[in-house]
C-alpha cells in the first residue's frame, strides 16, 4: 500500500518538475508527455475490467436484465465458451 501512495504522489511531481533546463522539446515530450500518455491510455484500458459489460454472453430471448448479468458475471469469471449441444468436446486439448 505503500508503494501504491508514493506512486500517485510521484506521478504529479514527474509530469510538473521542471528540473533539467537542458532538454529540448523533445525531450520534455520524451520523459513526460509521452509517459503521461501511457499512464492515460492504461487507465482507460484498465478501467474496462472493472466495467460492467466486460462481456456479453449468449442469452435467451425471455431472460430478465437480472438473468442477463448474471449470465455474463458468470461467462466473464469461468472463461465459458459455446459448444453445439450435438458435438462431442475432444479430450486432446491440441484438438480443442
Amino acid at each position: 500500500m505503500v508503494d501504491l501512495l508514493y506512486l500517485i504522489t510521484l506521478v504529479p511531481t514527474v509530469l510538473l518538475s521542471s528540473l533539467r533546463s537542458d532538454d529540448d522539446g523533445y525531450d520534455m515530450i520524451n520523459y513526460k508527455y509521452t509517459v503521461a500518455l501511457l499512464v492515460l491510455f492504461s487507465t482507460i484500458t484498465a478501467s474496462k475490467q472493472f466495467d460492467d459489460d466486460r462481456i456479453e454472453c449468449w442469452n435467451r430471448a425471455n431472460f430478465i436484465k437480472p438473468y442477463v448479468e448474471y449470465t455474463n458475471q458468470i461467462c466473464y469469471i469461468s472463461s465459458t465458451y459455446y459448444i453445439d449441444r450435438n458435438q462431442t468436446i475432444p479430450h486432446i486439448l491440441e484438438d480443442r
